[in-house]
């Protein structure tokens, strides 16, 4: 009897986890960067998956200077208007994070961006007005 109720107990986890795994995954549209005047949505199945892998599933981003204050900076937003974290720098390859996921980001420290993904976030917001990076910005992780 308790070997039966330990592998519904197993099963139910199990259940559980993978389902909160998968909502992990951004979707095309699920999220959007912004400038100073405008933001434009992620459409691209890619481009949204590589977020997705950057924020909460894939290798840990190692813990790096942040910019300096001025850099150029474009926020992460999702669906509902939260603001997750700033992606800041000339390149885009460096992430605070605003509070989402704070098992993987700590507040206040920056982390960097993958190559590729920091290459697509570039090409994304080409021509845009970007934000610039102010101590307030900044403190918004903290």
């Amino acid at each position: 009897m308790k070997i039966r109720l330990l592998i519904a107990l197993v099963a139910a986890v199990v259940a559980a986890t993978a389902g909160a795994a998968t909502t992990k995954d951004f979707k095309p549209g699920d999220v959007r960067l912004c400038g100073s005047t405008r933001c434009v949505m992620v459409t691209s199945a890619s481009v949204a998956k590589e977020l997705g892998s950057f924020v909460y599933t894939g290798r840990q981003p190692a813990k790096v200077a942040g910019p300096r204050v001025g850099e150029r900076a474009f926020q992460l937003r999702f669906r509902n208007g939260y603001v997750a974290g700033i992606f800041a720098s000339a390149r885009l390859d460096r992430w605070l994070s605003y509070g989402v996921y704070l098992e993987r980001f700590s507040r206040g420290k920056w982390y960097a961006v993958p190559r590729k993904t920091a290459s697509d976030l570039r090409r994304l917001v080409a021509g845009m007005e970007p934000l610039r990076l102010t101590p307030a910005a900044i403190a918004r992780s903290r």
